[in-house]
């Protein structure tokens, strides 16, 4: 049993296109997985997006989304992440404000920098830039959710544009969630990305790199940074227990049967990954059962993933995990049994 009091468990949706899927295959897939953890009481679905590579070919979260939302009743629906550098501020702010209509106020929206050149180089977006075209964007995002408007001048950014038609744009539609949705900063392993969600006050994701050792050394930092900033004990323990690590998950009927599934999806998605010229992100290509042992994959029986489980909250304090159990696109067969045994399995033990 584990010591957070309520832990939370979400789904990871990245729609990879090995050689044996189709792109139409893929797409249907992610928004019937959304679909089932919605049934089996999963409590959260993030979707990440990146463009130019067959390891995901969602370049626009919302997108997913919005099909998601409309096919599910309870389920929060989280964009992990939406790529700030690479969309334009208010139309990302409309998009999303849609959403959270679309699912009646089930919408978080996690944000992050970008890391991979090629989409920079795709959407030609200078790397330079990177980092003060996401402060604006998030700048106009939030502004036009919590004013209803936008009035914005920075350097990248002018909204609305110079002209003689009008001096503001109205948001339409306006969030269901006041004053924003919840935001949610994804942090690959970065002090500083932590530390800024920490002084906003805001929760955070983990990707899969950090290391349980390295989790509590981060939610350390997290508490150390916010209190800093003035934030109270409360709202801290509630970012952290809101708060969330992404791993890759198998459950099966045995741990060896676990591992020997998930094989070749997992490792052609690393192999895949590896190969990319990236911006802030070293990435080591491990064996297989490296990653096993570093616990960047938690397979196994029911028993098995439990005691893992357990295990990882106590240990970090987090109160979340997201599990990604359609890494490298699994047989789908397979993802929905392995999601179902996790729901009627695995939680009632945590």
């Amino acid at each position: 049993m584990s010591n957070v009091a309520t832990p939370h468990y979400g789904i990871f949706s990245l729609s990879n296109v090995p050689p044996w899927n189709t792109h139409n295959e893929v797409v249907h897939k992610a928004v019937e997985q959304i679909k089932h953890a919605d049934r089996l009481g999963f409590e959260e679905a993030w979707v990440a997006e990146h463009n130019g590579r067959r390891y995901g070919i969602v370049a626009s979260a919302q997108l997913l989304l919005a099909a998601a939302a409309a096919a599910t009743e309870r389920i929060r629906l989280g964009s992990g992440v939406s790529r700030l550098p690479m969309h334009h501020p208010l139309r990302l702010a409309e998009d999303y404000a849609y959403v959270d209509q679309l699912s009646n106020g089930r919408l978080n929206f996690g944000i992050g920098k970008a890391y991979d050149r090629l989409e920079f180089q795709a959407y030609g977006i200078p790397e330079a830039e990177r980092d003060a075209r996401y402060e604006e964007v998030f700048d106009i995002v939030m502004q036009a959710w919590r004013d209803g408007k936008v009035n914005y001048r920075g350097e990248h950014y002018q909204v609305p544009a110079e002209g003689e038609v009008v001096d503001e744009v109205e948001l339409f539609p306006e969030v269901v969630q006041k004053p924003t949705p919840p935001v949610f900063v994804m942090v690959s392993s970065s002090e500083e990305s932590l530390r800024s969600a920490a002084r906003r006050g805001f929760s955070f994701v983990l990707g899969q790199r950090p290391t349980r050792n390295d989790v509590k050394h981060l939610v350390g930092v997290y508490r150390e940074e916010a209190r800093a900033a003035g934030h109270s004990f409360d709202a801290i323990d509630e970012n952290i227990a809101r708060a969330s690590q992404l791993k890759a998950v198998h459950v099966a009927e045995s741990r060896e049967q676990a591992k020997e599934e998930y094989r070749e999806g997992y490792m052609w998605y690393v192999g895949v990954l590896t190969n990319r010229a990236k911006v802030g992100l070293g990435i080591d290509e491990l064996s297989y059962d490296e990653y096993i042992e570093r616990k960047t994959l938690v397979l196994g029986s029911p028993d098995d993933v439990a005691e893992e489980l357990a295990s990882f909250h106590s240990h970090t304090g987090l109160g979340g995990l997201v599990a990604w159990f359609d890494a490298g696109s699994q047989p789908q067969d397979r993802v929905l049994r392995s999601m179902t045994m996790f729901a009627e399995k695995v939680r009632p033990q945590l």
